[in-house]
């Protein structure tokens, strides 16, 4: 086999599995988010220091998972791109 075709089916191998990890992060982030509500909804009156600090680190955590997967699917799109043209 040879460089050339070991590229494009390496390219194509790493696509496919970030698109699948992005997937499950898709997922995660949804129960994350689920799971993150009824937190900030059990703390809500008290609304003390480390309260809001943690309404924050959560709030922060999920936005990092959303662009995980977002770059992700970057990725993935590009190595097919890339793939499909050598």
């Amino acid at each position: 086999m040879s460089d050339v075709l070991r590229l494009k089916e390496q390219l194509h191998q790493v696509s496919m599995e970030a698109k699948q990890a992005a997937g499950g992060l898709a997922g995660f982030k949804l129960r994350f988010t689920q799971h993150s509500q009824l937190v900030e909804s059990l703390i809500a009156g008290t609304a003390t220091g480390i309260d809001r600090d943690i309404t924050e680190i959560l709030e922060a955590a999920g936005k990092a998972v959303e662009q995980a997967a977002e770059a992700l699917e970057i990725a993935s799109a590009g190595c097919k791109n890339y793939a499909d043209q050598i």
